[in-house]
């Protein structure tokens, strides 16, 4: 889990990677965010000094990416705050997760702005004095999406009315709700076909990683799925359970070749457990002895009874 935290991060932090995801979210993959509008925000921390009757107090939470958009539209600079949470397993409380860590960057925002406003002396009255928010102070929309990189379909809440127990109609229509943004493998393939970066192969990976047959089909079909970047190959690798073979020296790594010595080395590892499930019914019903299996084995009785443990044939 650990590896995969530390991975997902990295992969995710990636510009382009960041870059695409939103574009996904935001625009059904029209690349209209560029990576070169991105630049990173702190994600050690966030936090905010809560002002009630002169008690402050501070709030941290640590978020896994965390980028500014500073995007030119017309005659306008457009600034957006994203978020990313990478996902190796089911959160069942991810809508209150994301509303929290959101509502600390707006409450962070309110703070700043009100001590600069406090340092200026902007307020003009004392209804802005209260707050040292001014009514034409504006404050930069965040925007959270969850990316999970499991291979199980997403059961939890993607909403924070889900999470509520029962209640009068009357009563939930008052009740403010609160939805998260998914990035999930089990979207379908037109969907994932969507985002153009690496993180589409990723998840189609993760997808399909069940069934390697199918996943060899797929791999043949789409050839952008052939060849990737080492840290995508390794993320892969980390999230599926693949055995692939990896070398670090690898900027990119042949995926197709991959997948097909893994289903060789499937079929060779079949027929292995076949044989010695053989010889173990045969010695379970006297006709051979365990030597003498070893012998026609060509190895080591003890290595014969490693095999039958690594097996889960007990004798």
């Amino acid at each position: 889990m650990g590896n995969i935290d530390v991975l997902s991060k990295q992969f995710m932090s990636d510009n382009e990677i960041f870059a695409d995801a939103f574009n996904f979210l935001l625009y059904g993959g029209k690349q209209k965010i560029k990576p070169e509008d991105l630049s990173p925000l702190d994600t050690n921390s966030i936090s905010v000094e809560i002002n009630d009757t002169k008690v402050y107090s501070t709030v941290q939470k640590n978020r896994d990416v965390f980028k500014i958009l500073s995007a030119k539209k017309t005659d306008k600079v457009g600034l957006l705050i994203l978020g990313v949470e990478n996902q190796a397993k089911i959160h069942y409380a991810m809508p209150v997760r994301t509303m929290l860590y959101d509502s600390l960057q707006y409450a962070s925002q309110v703070d700043l702005i009100s001590k600069k406003n406090r340092k200026s002396k902007k307020c003009s009255n004392s209804d802005e004095f209260l707050s040292s928010f001014t009514r034409k102070d504006r404050l930069i929309p965040v925007i959270t999406l969850v990316v999970y990189f499991g291979s199980l379909n997403w059961d939890g809440a993607t909403n924070i009315k889900d999470m509520f127990i029962d209640v009068d109609e009357s009563v939930a229509k008052y009740l403010p709700n609160y939805h998260i943004n998914l990035i999930s493998p089990k979207l379908s393939d037109s969907e994932l076909s969507k985002l153009k970066s690496e993180l589409g192969v990723v998840m189609q990976f993760i997808k399909n990683s069940s069934d390697k047959n199918r996943l060899l089909k797929s791999l043949e079909k789409n050839k952008r799925l052939q060849k990737v970047s080492n840290i995508s190959a390794t993320l892969i690798k980390e999230t599926t359970g693949l055995n692939l073979k990896i070398s670090k020296e690898k900027e990119f790594i042949d995926m197709n070749k991959g997948v097909k010595e893994l289903l060789d080395d499937t079929k060779k590892e079949g027929k292995k457990e076949g044989k010695l499930s053989a010889f173990y019914d045969m010695i379970k019903q006297g006709l051979i002895t365990l030597d003498q299996a070893a012998n026609s084995l060509g190895i080591s009785t003890k290595q014969l009874l490693a095999d039958f443990k690594e097996c889960n044939l007990v004798l």
